[in-house]
């Protein structure tokens, strides 16, 4: 590493991150450093849980459930991730779901996962950066003398990353002294957008990981579910051909379940685990016609994932950049909030530091405000039109 070329902090190792990260790496910026809260691996909201049950290991994914190519940019991506075995096409059946109804097959998507949960993906492009994982970066300080940024105690960096968002990104841009890409940070919380709104606007969703001792025929493997608690419900075992003696599902809740049932997710009261577990289960059972008292779960597990979904991005461009300052945001909520979105957004700001590098001084998306997003609760999947897979150890 040339430490006399610019340095880059990225703070936040979800996938826009580590996209962002990786593309700097390739275009010649390689003292970059991602620094990631996660405890246990980088990833956000593209992440897995292992859980040992009774000696087994069970994989749940509890946040992104699978995601679709539509974009050249991010087919190369996939490629290279397809050579290193991270991720392969989904073939199980998808359908929308409804009480009452028959399953409602979704036509023409060709879905893809992690080959080890969706934990694979950014362990894989981690392989590609340098990481320093389980960080909270509390204050960033730009100083307008030697025109770089202070990342807490971790040193002075040329160029400042900010890759996640919700309540920390707020707060940590705040007083950065640079009004127009904290104002693209300030963020509220609602499962309906205010019409009048200028700010980012995130639902929250709760999150069920639960075994059966018993297999759950469906005929279908994961379901866009339409009932007043429940908008996804997805079978971990099947996906991922797992031979173990339970079988494991994640159902999702809908926006307003999120917004009724949110408290503190740091501190969620025991009462409130039982009974919001209690009443996805019965929302599980009454879309999909089982026996509510015959679906026994032999392991449960609930988590409130308080800034889940973004319900506005951008206008028009796919990252933000005050040219002046050195700093850029990026990630899925600027684009679409799939993994797509979140990969095309860390590719865009890349190029554009790259470009800043080379002299081209132009701010980008300061200027775009926000526009509503309509897409499902769990997130996006745009439609794929084509992807055919190369060869490929670089994108």
């Amino acid at each position: 590493m040339n430490r006399n070329e610019p340095s880059v902090a990225v703070i936040g190792g979800g996938i826009s991150g580590l996209v962002c990260a990786a593309r700097l790496s390739q275009l010649g910026l390689a003292n970059t450093k991602v620094f990631d809260t996660g405890k246990r691996a980088p990833g956000g909201r593209c992440s897995s849980r292992y859980i040992n049950i009774c000696g087994e290991v069970h994989i749940f994914d509890h946040a992104v459930q699978f995601f679709t190519v539509s974009d050249p940019r991010f087919a190369k991506i996939v490629s290279f991730l397809h050579t290193k075995k991270a991720v392969k096409v989904w073939s199980g059946k998808i359908v929308k779901l409804k009480k009452g109804t028959e399953p409602n097959e979704v036509q023409d998507l060709q879905a893809f996962i992690g080959t080890r949960g969706m934990q694979s993906i950014p362990e894989c492009l981690s392989s590609l950066v340098q990481l320093e994982g389980n960080v909270w970066i509390n204050n960033v300080h730009w100083d307008s003398v030697i025109k770089k940024w202070k990342v807490d105690d971790h040193g002075w960096f040329d160029y400042l990353v900010v890759a996640h968002n919700g309540k920390c990104a707020d707060r940590l841009m705040a007083d950065s002294g640079v009004p127009q890409i904290h104002n693209l940070l300030r963020v509220k919380f609602g499962p309906v957008l205010s019409p009048k709104t200028s700010v980012m606007q995130l639902c929250s969703l709760w999150v069920l990981l639960v075994a059966f001792p018993n297999k759950i025929e469906l005929g279908y493997d994961g379901a866009f579910v339409e009932h007043p608690n429940v908008s996804w419900i997805g079978n971990n075992t099947d996906k991922y051909s797992a031979e173990n003696n339970l079988h494991c599902w994640t159902v999702i809740s809908t926006k307003n379940f999120g917004a009724t049932h949110k408290v503190p997710q740091e501190h969620i009261p025991p009462s409130k685990e039982k009974e919001v577990t209690h009443l996805l289960l019965d929302g599980l059972a009454e879309v999909t016609g089982l026996d509510r008292k015959t679906v026994t779960p032999s392991f449960t597990k609930v988590q409130l994932w308080g800034a889940a979904n973004p319900l506005n991005a951008l206008k028009g461009e796919e990252c933000a950049f005050k040219a002046s300052h050195n700093v850029g945001i990026c990630g899925d909520w600027l684009v679409s909030p799939c993994i797509e979105g979140a990969a095309l957004s860390g590719l865009a700001l890349a190029e554009v530091i790259d470009k800043h590098v080379k002299g081209e001084r132009t701010d980008v998306g300061l200027q775009s405000g926000l526009a509503p997003l309509e897409t499902e609760a769990i997130g996006s999947f745009p439609a794929n039109k084509s992807l055919i897979f190369k060869p490929a150890t670089q994108y």
